[in-house]
């Protein structure tokens, strides 16, 4: 469904469950990202109808989850922090950078396997949280994470064809599974 070219390893379910807090910091900084990149997309490519009604939607589903996120910190009494820089979406974008493509392509690749992975996590999660509160939660974000990594792939596929963008999302999953083997299992999303 997700068509990743790696599982998430193992361990990261131990390291993330044994520093909850940090991954929810994470979790926060990773849907405020969402929301930002959807309504930038909106922004610079108005003329995509689907794109722009679909990513506002899909910005305001994000910021939705931002408040979950807080809320499910502040029952932690977590304080949020600003984000440290976010190596893992840099280095998708720094493995598409040696064959330019189209920016628009790009940034929906780049989003869609983001979201793919999210949703590898949340369902890894959803199994192992340590309430069922907190599965059922990461449930939900499973289907959602779910959609939208569907919503950007087919939106590629959409604008420019299904061949072209299948080979680009497929060229950066391969990217993204060597940058993971390269990385130790941390208390992140991704």
């Amino acid at each position: 469904m997700l068509g990743l070219a790696s599982t998430t390893d193992p361990r990261w379910v131990e390291v993330a469950l044994a520093d909850l807090d940090a991954v929810l910091l994470d979790h926060l900084h990773c849907e405020l990202k969402a929301a930002s990149n959807a309504t930038a997309m909106v922004t610079r490519y108005p003329m995509h109808p689907r794109l722009a009604r679909e990513l506002t939607a899909l910005a305001a589903e994000e910021l939705g989850h931002v408040a979950q996120v807080f809320e499910a910190l502040a029952l932690r009494g977590v304080a949020a922090t600003p984000p440290p820089e976010d190596v893992y979406a840099r280095s998708l974008q720094r493995a598409l950078a040696d064959k330019r493509c189209e920016p628009l392509l790009d940034r929906l690749a780049v989003a869609s396997v983001i979201e793919a992975r999210s949703c590898e996590r949340f369902g890894l999660l959803a199994t192992h949280a340590p309430t069922e509160a907190m599965r059922a939660w990461y449930r939900e974000l499973f289907a959602s994470e779910a959609r939208h990594h569907r919503l950007f792939a087919s939106l590629a596929e959409e604008i420019f064809g299904e061949e072209r963008a299948r080979e680009r999302i497929g060229f950066l999953v391969q990217r993204e599974a060597e940058i993971l083997s390269r990385s130790a299992p941390a208390p992140r999303v991704h």
